[in-house]
Formats: C-alpha cells, structure tokens, sequence
C-alpha cells in the first residue's frame, strides 16, 4: 500500500512538472517589432522650402507688376488747340507782320525783308518743354525764312530762339539787348519737311540746357543761363521781300 502510495506521489510530480515547463518555465519571450518611424522627407532638388507653391512673385511685390512709371505723371503748363479765339495769345497787325487766330490754329505773318514777327502767350514759365505742329501755308519762292518757337521771352522781347526754316535748316539763337547771338549756328538737316509743309517742333527749355527736336528726331543742343524764366511766342521770318505765314496748332508746354 505505501509502495502505491510512493508510486502514486511520484507519478503527480512529474505531472506537475510537465505543466509548469508548458506553461510557463523558462520558455522564450514573444518580441513585439514596433513599425519604424516614418522618415521626414526633404524637399527634392530645387523645390521651393516654403512660401506659395506657384511660384507668386519672386520679388516678394505685387506679382501684376503695379505702376512702371512710378506713378508719375506729365505736369501740364498750358495746353491750346487755338479752337477758342479767347485764349489768351496776342493778337494785332504792325508794321513787319500780323499775329492771330486763324481757321482754328495761330497764325504768324512776317511781311519780309528780314523782319522778325512773333506773338506771345502772356504767361510766364521758367523751365519748358513746348510741342506745336507748325504748317508753312506760305513763303518767298525759294523758302528763305525761319519759323518756330521762342522761350524765356523778356519784357523788352530778348530771350531764346529755336527755329527751323522751309528750306532745311535750323539754329537756337539768343537774342539780348535786341542783339541776336547764335548759340548753333545754321544747319542743314534732311529731318525738316521743305517748303509749304507741317512740322513738329519740340523745344526744349531745362535750367541751362535748350534742345531743339523736329518731327521726333533730335536737331540741336546747347547750353546758356542769361535769361531762367519767361514768356513764350511762337514766331516767324521771311529774309526776302516776299512774306511768310505759318499756322500753329495742337501746342502743348509741359515741365520737363
């Protein structure tokens, strides 16, 4: 009996044992892989690290581009199409010539024989840019004359002189104490349309600087400061016995 009893006792041990080694004992842990980090992308070569996507405006400004000017803007000084008899130019009949409106534009009529004819504004600017179209309508048959503008104009009528005439020449003449002083002499250019024709005249007066364009192209530029302010006229004159007529029109005088 105790011999079973032994046997019996032996037989539970290995059995407790056996269970104990399956369910627990020293068996090998379960390791538990935890999925990787996702890795922080960098941006590929040359994409943008930041800032709009499309690309907006590399400048950091307005992408339309705003103003190119820079807001600036033409300063008018006077503006004159001649429509209105009452705008203010002289008007009158002397001996060497007649100054007026006419048909719309502004006549000048220099008799001849040298005689310089010209009317003024009645204003008073000190630096211009004056734009005129100016029609010869008639001449002394082989169109020695002279015709344009003249800025600065004195009390005693001295100022500067930017003329062209209808057979192809221009200067910029000074005239002081009624003493004419060419500060460019007369010279041909192929830029001035000859005879009974329209030209557009740009003089310029800027500080000391006067510069004489015709029909968009550059004549001449020169340089004196006697006279820094003045009156403006629109002139003309014939060097024969014959007159000369030239209309003006569409003038405008802007700051440089």
């Amino acid at each position: 009996m105790k011999s079973r009893i032994l046997l019996f006792t032996a037989v539970l041990m290995l059995f407790s044992l056996a269970c104990s080694t399956l369910l627990g004992g020293d068996s090998q842990p379960t390791t538990v892989v935890e999925p990787p980090a996702q890795l922080a992308t960098s941006p590929s070569e040359g994409e943008p690290s930041g800032g709009d996507p499309s690309g907006g405006d590399p400048s950091g400004g307005d992408p339309s581009g705003g103003d190119p000017s820079g807001g600036s803007s033409v300063s008018v000084l006077l503006e004159d199409d001649f429509s209105s008899t009452s705008s203010g130019w002289e008007v009158g009949d002397y001996e060497t010539g007649t100054v007026g409106y006419k048909s719309g534009a502004y006549s000048v009529v220099a008799f001849g024989d040298g005689d310089t004819m010209w009317g003024i504004a009645g204003r008073s600017f000190d630096d211009t840019v004056v734009e005129v179209s100016a029609e010869q309508v008639s001449a002394p048959s082989n169109d020695n004359n002279d015709y344009g503008v003249m800025c600065r104009v004195q009390s005693n009528s001295d100022g500067y002189f930017l003329l062209i005439s209808g057979d192809g020449f221009y200067t910029i003449l000074k005239r002081s104490n009624e003493t004419f002083t060419p500060l460019i002499d007369w010279t041909a250019s192929s830029l001035i349309n000859l005879g009974n024709a329209t030209n557009q005249i740009r003089a310029i007066c800027d500080g000391s600087t006067l510069s004489l364009y015709v029909n968009g192209q550059l004549l001449g530029s020169t340089s004196d400061s006697e006279f820094s302010q003045g009156d403006l006229a629109l002139t003309a004159t014939s060097y024969e016995t014959e007159s000369t007529e030239v209309l003006f029109d569409n003038l405008l005088a802007t700051r440089p």
